[in-house]
Protein backbone atom coordinates (compact mmCIF):
# COMPACT_ATOMS: atom_id res chain seq x y z
CA UNK A 1 0.00 0.00 0.00
CA UNK A 2 1.33 3.42 -0.96
CA UNK A 3 1.94 6.11 1.62
CA UNK A 4 -1.02 8.14 0.30
CA UNK A 5 -3.35 5.14 0.58
CA UNK A 6 -2.09 4.29 4.05
CA UNK A 7 -2.66 7.84 5.25
CA UNK A 8 -6.14 7.86 3.71
CA UNK A 9 -6.98 4.58 5.48
CA UNK A 10 -5.79 5.90 8.84
CA UNK A 11 -7.77 9.09 8.42
CA UNK A 12 -10.84 7.08 7.44
CA UNK A 13 -10.51 4.92 10.56
CA UNK A 14 -10.09 7.99 12.78
CA UNK A 15 -13.16 9.66 11.25
CA UNK A 16 -15.20 6.49 11.80
CA UNK A 17 -14.19 6.57 15.46
CA UNK A 18 -15.45 10.16 15.60
CA UNK A 19 -18.76 9.18 13.97
CA UNK A 20 -18.09 11.20 10.80
CA UNK A 21 -19.01 8.45 8.36
CA UNK A 22 -19.48 10.57 5.25
CA UNK A 23 -15.99 12.06 5.48
CA UNK A 24 -14.56 8.65 6.35
CA UNK A 25 -16.11 7.23 3.19
CA UNK A 26 -14.24 9.73 1.00
CA UNK A 27 -10.86 8.89 2.54
CA UNK A 28 -11.50 5.14 2.41
CA UNK A 29 -12.41 5.33 -1.26
CA UNK A 30 -9.08 7.07 -1.83
CA UNK A 31 -7.32 4.22 -0.03
CA UNK A 32 -9.31 1.64 -1.99
CA UNK A 33 -8.22 3.13 -5.31
CA UNK A 34 -4.69 1.92 -4.51
CA UNK A 35 -5.85 -1.69 -3.98
CA UNK A 36 -9.52 -2.35 -4.90
CA UNK A 37 -9.39 -5.84 -3.34
CA UNK A 38 -8.01 -4.85 0.07
CA UNK A 39 -10.37 -6.67 2.50
CA UNK A 40 -9.60 -4.38 5.45
CA UNK A 41 -10.35 -1.20 3.52
CA UNK A 42 -13.44 -2.78 1.96
CA UNK A 43 -14.72 -3.71 5.42
CA UNK A 44 -14.07 -0.23 6.77
CA UNK A 45 -15.80 1.30 3.75
CA UNK A 46 -18.77 -1.02 4.28
CA UNK A 47 -18.96 0.18 7.87
CA UNK A 48 -18.90 3.82 6.75
CA UNK A 49 -21.73 3.15 4.29
CA UNK A 50 -23.66 1.25 6.92
CA UNK A 51 -23.53 4.17 9.34
CA UNK A 52 -25.08 6.33 6.63
CA UNK A 53 -27.85 3.73 6.20
CA UNK A 54 -26.70 2.99 2.65
CA UNK A 55 -27.55 -0.65 3.18
CA UNK A 56 -27.34 -1.82 -0.44
CA UNK A 57 -23.85 -0.42 -1.17
CA UNK A 58 -22.67 -1.57 2.29
CA UNK A 59 -23.85 -5.09 1.51
CA UNK A 60 -22.05 -5.14 -1.86
CA UNK A 61 -18.85 -3.78 -0.31
CA UNK A 62 -18.89 -6.34 2.53
CA UNK A 63 -19.40 -9.14 0.02
CA UNK A 64 -16.41 -7.90 -1.93
CA UNK A 65 -14.37 -7.98 1.29
CA UNK A 66 -15.43 -11.57 1.93
CA UNK A 67 -14.63 -12.54 -1.65
CA UNK A 68 -11.11 -11.23 -1.04
CA UNK A 69 -10.81 -12.74 2.46
CA UNK A 70 -13.55 -15.29 3.37
CA UNK A 71 -12.41 -15.46 7.01
CA UNK A 72 -12.69 -11.72 7.68
CA UNK A 73 -14.91 -11.76 10.77
CA UNK A 74 -15.73 -8.04 10.76
CA UNK A 75 -16.81 -8.27 7.13
CA UNK A 76 -19.37 -10.87 8.23
CA UNK A 77 -20.58 -8.41 10.85
CA UNK A 78 -20.91 -5.55 8.36
CA UNK A 79 -22.69 -7.77 5.82
CA UNK A 80 -25.13 -9.03 8.48
CA UNK A 81 -25.89 -5.46 9.59
CA UNK A 82 -26.52 -4.38 5.99
CA UNK A 83 -28.87 -7.33 5.43
CA UNK A 84 -30.65 -6.60 8.70
CA UNK A 85 -31.11 -2.98 7.66
CA UNK A 86 -32.96 -4.29 4.60
CA UNK A 87 -35.07 -6.58 6.87
CA UNK A 88 -33.50 -9.67 5.31
CA UNK A 89 -33.23 -11.22 8.75
CA UNK A 90 -32.75 -14.88 7.78
CA UNK A 91 -29.81 -14.00 5.53
CA UNK A 92 -28.37 -11.77 8.24
CA UNK A 93 -28.57 -14.62 10.77
CA UNK A 94 -26.91 -17.04 8.34
CA UNK A 95 -24.09 -14.54 7.84
CA UNK A 96 -23.63 -14.05 11.57
CA UNK A 97 -23.50 -17.78 12.18
CA UNK A 98 -20.79 -18.14 9.57
CA UNK A 99 -18.90 -15.42 11.42
CA UNK A 100 -19.47 -17.15 14.76
CA UNK A 101 -18.09 -20.38 13.31
CA UNK A 102 -14.85 -18.43 12.77
CA UNK A 103 -14.93 -16.60 16.13
CA UNK A 104 -17.28 -18.38 18.58
CA UNK A 105 -15.97 -16.36 21.55
CA UNK A 106 -16.58 -12.98 19.93
CA UNK A 107 -19.23 -11.34 22.15
CA UNK A 108 -19.95 -8.64 19.57
CA UNK A 109 -21.28 -11.15 17.06
CA UNK A 110 -23.53 -12.76 19.68
CA UNK A 111 -24.80 -9.30 20.58
CA UNK A 112 -25.48 -8.55 16.93
CA UNK A 113 -27.27 -11.88 16.55
CA UNK A 114 -29.48 -10.93 19.49
CA UNK A 115 -30.29 -7.57 17.89
CA UNK A 116 -31.24 -9.20 14.57
CA UNK A 117 -33.43 -11.78 16.32
CA UNK A 118 -35.12 -8.97 18.26
CA UNK A 119 -35.79 -7.08 15.02
CA UNK A 120 -37.25 -10.30 13.59
CA UNK A 121 -39.72 -10.40 16.52
CA UNK A 122 -38.06 -13.41 18.18
CA UNK A 123 -37.37 -12.04 21.68
CA UNK A 124 -36.87 -15.40 23.43
CA UNK A 125 -34.17 -16.48 20.97
CA UNK A 126 -32.68 -12.99 21.09
CA UNK A 127 -32.45 -13.15 24.88
CA UNK A 128 -30.58 -16.47 24.67
CA UNK A 129 -28.00 -14.87 22.35
CA UNK A 130 -27.74 -11.83 24.62
CA UNK A 131 -27.20 -14.06 27.64
CA UNK A 132 -24.33 -15.76 25.83
CA UNK A 133 -22.87 -12.38 24.90
CA UNK A 134 -23.03 -11.33 28.55
CA UNK A 135 -21.20 -14.46 29.68
CA UNK A 136 -18.44 -13.59 27.22
CA UNK A 137 -18.42 -9.85 28.05
CA UNK A 138 -19.84 -9.38 31.57
CA UNK A 139 -18.61 -5.79 31.76
CA UNK A 140 -20.33 -4.64 28.57
CA UNK A 141 -22.97 -1.99 29.21
CA UNK A 142 -24.26 -2.41 25.66
CA UNK A 143 -24.98 -6.10 26.25
CA UNK A 144 -26.69 -5.40 29.57
CA UNK A 145 -28.87 -2.70 27.96
CA UNK A 146 -29.97 -5.02 25.16
CA UNK A 147 -30.83 -7.72 27.71
CA UNK A 148 -32.90 -5.13 29.57
CA UNK A 149 -34.79 -4.20 26.39
CA UNK A 150 -35.47 -7.86 25.57
CA UNK A 151 -36.66 -8.65 29.08
CA UNK A 152 -38.93 -5.62 28.87
CA UNK A 153 -40.37 -6.89 25.56
CA UNK A 154 -41.06 -10.20 27.31
CA UNK A 155 -42.82 -8.27 30.12
CA UNK A 156 -40.33 -9.52 32.72
CA UNK A 157 -40.15 -6.03 34.17
CA UNK A 158 -38.36 -6.68 37.45
CA UNK A 159 -35.54 -8.50 35.63
CA UNK A 160 -35.49 -5.81 32.94
CA UNK A 161 -35.13 -3.08 35.54
CA UNK A 162 -32.28 -4.96 37.21
CA UNK A 163 -30.53 -5.38 33.84
CA UNK A 164 -31.00 -1.67 33.02
CA UNK A 165 -29.57 -0.73 36.42
CA UNK A 166 -26.61 -3.01 35.73
CA UNK A 167 -26.04 -1.32 32.36
CA UNK A 168 -26.07 2.08 34.03
CA UNK A 169 -23.67 0.89 36.70
CA UNK A 170 -21.25 -0.05 33.91
CA UNK A 171 -21.94 3.13 31.93
CA UNK A 172 -24.12 5.86 33.49
CA UNK A 173 -24.53 7.45 30.03
CA UNK A 174 -26.02 4.41 28.29
CA UNK A 175 -29.00 5.97 26.51
CA UNK A 176 -30.71 2.65 25.79
CA UNK A 177 -30.68 1.66 29.47
CA UNK A 178 -32.33 4.97 30.40
CA UNK A 179 -34.93 4.44 27.66
CA UNK A 180 -35.75 0.94 28.94
CA UNK A 181 -36.22 2.32 32.46
CA UNK A 182 -38.66 4.81 30.94
CA UNK A 183 -40.59 2.09 29.10
CA UNK A 184 -40.88 0.06 32.31
CA UNK A 185 -42.19 3.14 34.10
CA UNK A 186 -44.78 3.61 31.34
CA UNK A 187 -45.97 0.04 31.80
CA UNK A 188 -46.44 0.87 35.46
CA UNK A 189 -48.49 3.97 34.80
CA UNK A 190 -45.93 6.56 33.70
CA UNK A 191 -45.51 9.80 35.60
CA UNK A 192 -42.32 11.45 36.79
CA UNK A 193 -40.08 8.38 36.57
CA UNK A 194 -41.05 7.79 32.93
CA UNK A 195 -40.49 11.46 32.04
CA UNK A 196 -37.12 11.60 33.82
CA UNK A 197 -35.80 8.39 32.24
CA UNK A 198 -36.85 9.36 28.71
CA UNK A 199 -35.42 12.86 29.12
CA UNK A 200 -32.08 11.31 30.10
CA UNK A 201 -32.21 8.96 27.11
CA UNK A 202 -33.00 11.80 24.69
CA UNK A 203 -30.31 14.01 26.20
CA UNK A 204 -27.72 11.29 25.59
CA UNK A 205 -29.00 10.40 22.12
CA UNK A 206 -30.96 13.37 20.70
CA UNK A 207 -31.67 11.63 17.38
CA UNK A 208 -33.25 8.47 18.81
CA UNK A 209 -36.86 8.27 17.60
CA UNK A 210 -37.93 5.76 20.25
CA UNK A 211 -36.71 8.00 23.07
CA UNK A 212 -38.47 11.02 21.57
CA UNK A 213 -41.75 9.13 21.15
CA UNK A 214 -41.38 7.65 24.62
CA UNK A 215 -40.94 11.09 26.16
CA UNK A 216 -44.01 12.32 24.29
CA UNK A 217 -46.08 9.49 25.80
CA UNK A 218 -44.50 9.94 29.23
CA UNK A 219 -45.42 13.63 29.32
CA UNK A 220 -49.03 12.75 28.51
CA UNK A 221 -49.14 10.28 31.42
CA UNK A 222 -48.93 13.24 33.78
CA UNK A 223 -52.69 13.22 33.16
CA UNK A 224 -53.87 10.37 35.46
CA UNK A 225 -56.66 9.39 33.05
CA UNK A 226 -54.17 9.02 30.22
CA UNK A 227 -51.93 6.91 32.47
CA UNK A 228 -54.81 4.56 33.28
CA UNK A 229 -55.82 4.25 29.64
CA UNK A 230 -52.22 3.58 28.66
CA UNK A 231 -51.97 0.76 31.18
CA UNK A 232 -55.25 -0.66 29.88
CA UNK A 233 -54.00 -0.44 26.28
CA UNK A 234 -50.70 -2.12 27.14
CA UNK A 235 -52.58 -4.86 29.00
CA UNK A 236 -54.92 -5.29 26.02
CA UNK A 237 -51.92 -5.80 23.74
CA UNK A 238 -50.94 -8.88 25.75
CA UNK A 239 -54.27 -10.63 25.06
CA UNK A 240 -54.99 -12.96 22.12
CA UNK A 241 -56.55 -11.25 19.12
CA UNK A 242 -59.95 -12.86 19.71
CA UNK A 243 -60.09 -11.62 23.29
CA UNK A 244 -59.06 -8.13 22.21
CA UNK A 245 -61.89 -8.11 19.68
CA UNK A 246 -64.33 -9.20 22.39
CA UNK A 247 -63.17 -6.35 24.64
CA UNK A 248 -63.65 -3.86 21.80
CA UNK A 249 -67.14 -5.15 21.05
CA UNK A 250 -68.16 -5.35 24.72
CA UNK A 251 -69.35 -1.70 25.08
CA UNK A 252 -71.61 -2.04 22.03
CA UNK A 253 -73.05 -5.33 23.28
CA UNK A 254 -73.53 -3.96 26.80
CA UNK A 255 -75.43 -0.89 25.63
CA UNK A 256 -77.72 -3.10 23.52
CA UNK A 257 -78.39 -5.42 26.45
CA UNK A 258 -79.25 -2.47 28.69
CA UNK A 259 -81.75 -0.94 26.25
CA UNK A 260 -84.80 -2.70 27.81
CA UNK A 261 -83.86 -1.14 31.17
CA UNK A 262 -82.91 2.33 29.96
CA UNK A 263 -85.84 3.90 31.83
CA UNK A 264 -84.26 2.79 35.09
CA UNK A 265 -81.72 5.14 36.62
CA UNK A 266 -78.99 2.53 37.20
CA UNK A 267 -79.14 1.36 33.59
CA UNK A 268 -79.09 4.92 32.28
CA UNK A 269 -76.08 5.80 34.40
CA UNK A 270 -74.25 2.64 33.32
CA UNK A 271 -74.89 3.41 29.64
CA UNK A 272 -73.58 6.96 30.15
CA UNK A 273 -70.43 5.63 31.84
CA UNK A 274 -69.80 3.04 29.08
CA UNK A 275 -70.31 5.58 26.29
CA UNK A 276 -68.14 8.15 28.09
CA UNK A 277 -65.31 5.64 28.53
CA UNK A 278 -65.53 4.63 24.88
CA UNK A 279 -65.38 8.27 23.77
CA UNK A 280 -62.53 8.98 26.17
CA UNK A 281 -60.50 6.05 24.87
CA UNK A 282 -60.70 7.51 21.35
CA UNK A 283 -60.29 11.20 22.12
CA UNK A 284 -57.81 11.40 24.99
CA UNK A 285 -54.77 10.66 22.79
CA UNK A 286 -55.40 13.49 20.27
CA UNK A 287 -56.52 15.83 23.07
CA UNK A 288 -53.26 15.25 24.96
CA UNK A 289 -51.34 15.72 21.70
CA UNK A 290 -53.14 19.05 21.37
CA UNK A 291 -51.87 20.03 24.82
CA UNK A 292 -48.33 19.14 23.73
CA UNK A 293 -48.73 21.14 20.52
CA UNK A 294 -49.65 24.21 22.55
CA UNK A 295 -46.61 23.89 24.82
CA UNK A 296 -42.85 24.01 24.51
CA UNK A 297 -42.65 20.22 24.03
CA UNK A 298 -44.36 20.35 20.61
CA UNK A 299 -41.11 19.24 18.93
CA UNK A 300 -41.53 15.79 20.51
CA UNK A 301 -44.51 15.01 18.31
CA UNK A 302 -43.69 13.40 14.99
CA UNK A 303 -44.90 14.99 11.77
CA UNK A 304 -47.48 12.20 11.45
CA UNK A 305 -48.78 12.80 14.98
CA UNK A 306 -49.08 16.52 14.29
CA UNK A 307 -51.04 15.90 11.08
CA UNK A 308 -53.33 13.48 12.92
CA UNK A 309 -53.94 16.04 15.66
CA UNK A 310 -54.69 18.84 13.21
CA UNK A 311 -57.13 16.56 11.35
CA UNK A 312 -58.79 15.63 14.66
CA UNK A 313 -59.22 19.28 15.62
CA UNK A 314 -60.61 20.20 12.19
CA UNK A 315 -63.17 17.39 12.20
CA UNK A 316 -64.04 18.07 15.85
CA UNK A 317 -64.63 21.77 15.22
CA UNK A 318 -66.83 20.97 12.21
CA UNK A 319 -68.72 18.33 14.23
CA UNK A 320 -69.45 20.74 17.07
CA UNK A 321 -70.52 23.48 14.66
CA UNK A 322 -72.87 21.13 12.79
CA UNK A 323 -74.36 19.62 15.94
CA UNK A 324 -74.94 22.98 17.64
CA UNK A 325 -76.44 24.46 14.49
CA UNK A 326 -78.73 21.45 14.13
CA UNK A 327 -79.91 21.73 17.71
CA UNK A 328 -80.39 25.50 17.67
CA UNK A 329 -81.58 26.32 14.16
CA UNK A 330 -82.17 22.96 12.49
CA UNK A 331 -82.65 21.03 10.39
CA UNK A 332 -82.03 17.94 12.55
CA UNK A 333 -79.94 16.36 9.79
CA UNK A 334 -77.14 18.73 10.77
CA UNK A 335 -76.95 17.01 14.17
CA UNK A 336 -76.54 13.65 12.44
CA UNK A 337 -73.90 15.20 10.20
CA UNK A 338 -72.10 16.33 13.37
CA UNK A 339 -72.13 12.73 14.62
CA UNK A 340 -70.52 11.52 11.40
CA UNK A 341 -67.86 14.22 11.60
CA UNK A 342 -67.23 13.23 15.23
CA UNK A 343 -66.61 9.63 14.19
CA UNK A 344 -64.09 10.80 11.62
CA UNK A 345 -62.46 13.09 14.19
CA UNK A 346 -61.77 10.06 16.40
CA UNK A 347 -60.48 7.99 13.46
CA UNK A 348 -58.22 10.79 12.20
CA UNK A 349 -56.86 11.48 15.68
CA UNK A 350 -55.35 7.98 15.90
CA UNK A 351 -53.76 7.95 12.43
CA UNK A 352 -50.22 8.14 13.81
CA UNK A 353 -50.76 4.93 15.79
CA UNK A 354 -51.45 2.85 12.67
CA UNK A 355 -49.12 1.01 10.34
CA UNK A 356 -48.15 2.75 7.08
CA UNK A 357 -50.68 0.90 4.91
CA UNK A 358 -53.73 1.53 7.05
CA UNK A 359 -52.57 5.05 7.88
CA UNK A 360 -52.49 5.89 4.19
CA UNK A 361 -55.89 4.29 3.56
CA UNK A 362 -57.61 6.12 6.41
CA UNK A 363 -55.79 9.33 5.50
CA UNK A 364 -57.27 9.21 2.01
CA UNK A 365 -60.59 8.24 3.58
CA UNK A 366 -60.47 11.29 5.85
CA UNK A 367 -59.87 13.57 2.87
CA UNK A 368 -62.83 11.98 1.10
CA UNK A 369 -64.96 12.26 4.25
CA UNK A 370 -64.23 15.99 4.45
CA UNK A 371 -65.45 16.41 0.87
CA UNK A 372 -68.56 14.29 1.55
CA UNK A 373 -69.29 16.32 4.71
CA UNK A 374 -69.04 19.60 2.78
CA UNK A 375 -71.39 18.20 0.12
CA UNK A 376 -73.80 16.92 2.78
CA UNK A 377 -73.92 20.31 4.52
CA UNK A 378 -74.69 22.03 1.21
CA UNK A 379 -77.44 19.51 0.39
CA UNK A 380 -78.98 19.85 3.87
CA UNK A 381 -79.05 23.63 3.75
CA UNK A 382 -80.63 23.58 0.28
CA UNK A 383 -83.13 20.88 1.36
CA UNK A 384 -82.00 18.57 -1.41
CA UNK A 385 -83.59 15.07 -1.40
CA UNK A 386 -80.20 13.33 -1.51
CA UNK A 387 -78.97 14.94 1.72
CA UNK A 388 -79.96 12.01 3.93
CA UNK A 389 -78.14 9.47 1.78
CA UNK A 390 -74.98 11.59 1.81
CA UNK A 391 -75.08 11.84 5.61
CA UNK A 392 -75.53 8.06 5.86
CA UNK A 393 -72.43 7.57 3.70
CA UNK A 394 -70.45 9.77 6.09
CA UNK A 395 -71.75 7.87 9.13
CA UNK A 396 -71.05 4.42 7.72
CA UNK A 397 -67.58 5.39 6.52
CA UNK A 398 -66.80 6.86 9.95
CA UNK A 399 -67.81 3.65 11.72
CA UNK A 400 -65.74 1.62 9.25
CA UNK A 401 -62.69 3.84 9.79
CA UNK A 402 -62.98 3.41 13.56
CA UNK A 403 -63.16 -0.36 13.24
CA UNK A 404 -60.15 -0.46 10.92
CA UNK A 405 -58.22 1.58 13.48
CA UNK A 406 -59.40 -0.56 16.40
CA UNK A 407 -58.47 -3.82 14.68
CA UNK A 408 -55.08 -2.60 13.47
CA UNK A 409 -53.40 -4.18 16.52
Amino acid sequence: MSEVAQTARQRGMALLDLGRAEEAERHLRTALADDPADPVVLTLLGDALLRQEKFGPAMDTARSALAAEPEMVMAHSVLAAALGGQKRFDEALDTLRRGLALAPEFAGLHLQEAAVLAAAQRPEAALASADLAQRLAPESSEVAALRAALLCDLRRFDEALAAADDALRLDPENAEAHRVRGVIALHRGGGRDAVRAHRDALRLDPTDVDSRDGLSVALKTRNPLYGLLLRFSLWLDTLPRGVRLAVLVAPLVLTRLLRPYEEQLWARLLIIVVVALALLSWTLEPLMNTVLLLGRERHLLSATAKRATYAFLAFLAAAIAAAVSGQVNGPAQLTTLGLGLGLWAMAAGSLHLLGPGRRKAIGFGAAGAAAVAALAATLILTAAPSATATVVVLLVSGVAALWVSALSG
